[in-house]
């Protein structure tokens, strides 16, 4: 870390964050407030900011499944590839006076980076327990850095993919170790989609990697999740008005 932290607003900040995130290696870059629910039990992190970064996956090799290797080649390049940005983008931070720490995937850091990612706008929790998002769709990986650096949080992004896989089952019925249930389910408070980690991780670790509900996942096929985004967001918005007027 520099002797001395160089001032700027966290305007200013998080626009360079963000910058500096896409000009190495992220294919998106989310902000959000740390929050202390997120991390594992035995883990405290002082940092008061978590930066998402997310990695698109190359969907022709993504549904090359087992026993063809390109597929689990393929994760773990996305994997490594979040690992490198991360720590590139905690450099550029420590650089600047700031604290700051890396933390990429598979294997399990001080804190779950699917609801960190949900808070920084990266997109809507799908069945599978994957972040859909509205631009890359299921065919994405996670990295982030947690820092002290002055920044802003940005805002969490609902537009419809929630309720398309109420009606869904494409991933459902693809899972292996049939680890991903059907319906929302009560998880710490909250209802939500639910994967039981204990099937998903034992089947991940026996085939030396998965991403078979991801490849299988509509929102995946390549040029899908923009035009289906934009017209569910719209029946959403419709949905909003007519409830306005009826209140």
């Amino acid at each position: 870390i520099a002797n001395e932290r160089v001032k700027d607003s966290a305007e200013n900040w998080s626009q360079r964050v963000k910058e500096f995130g896409l000009e190495h290696e992220a294919d998106l870059v989310g902000i959000t407030r740390l929050d202390p629910d997120w991390l594992f039990e035995g883990y405290d992190l002082q940092s008061p900011w978590v930066v998402v970064l997310a990695f698109a996956m190359d969907q022709e090799r993504l549904v090359e499944v087992w026993p063809e290797h390109s597929s689990v080649i393929e994760v773990m390049v996305q994997y490594n590839r979040g690992v490198r940005a991360a720590k590139a983008l905690t450099n550029f931070i420590r650089g600047q006076g700031y604290d700051a720490e890396a933390h990429g995937g598979p294997i399990s850091g001080p804190f779950t980076m699917i609801p960190a990612a949900l808070a920084a706008g990266l997109g809507e929790l799908g069945k599978h327990g994957s972040i859909i998002n509205r631009a890359y769709g299921s065919s994405f990986r996670l990295a982030a850095v947690t820092t002290d650096l002055p920044l802003i949080a940005d805002k969490s992004d609902k537009f419809g993919a929630d309720e398309f896989c109420t009606s869904c089952q494409v991933c459902v019925r693809a899972c292996p170790p049939d680890a991903i249930g059907d319906v929302k389910q009560l998880v710490r408070g909250t209802r939500k989609w639910y994967v039981d980690f204990d099937k998903c991780v034992a089947y991940f670790n026996e085939t030396y990697g998965c991403g078979i509900c991801i490849a299988v996942c509509p929102w995946s096929a390549p040029g899908r999740a923009p035009n289906l985004a934009k017209r569910l967001t719209a029946r959403l918005a419709r949905l909003t008005e007519s409830e306005a007027e009826h209140s």
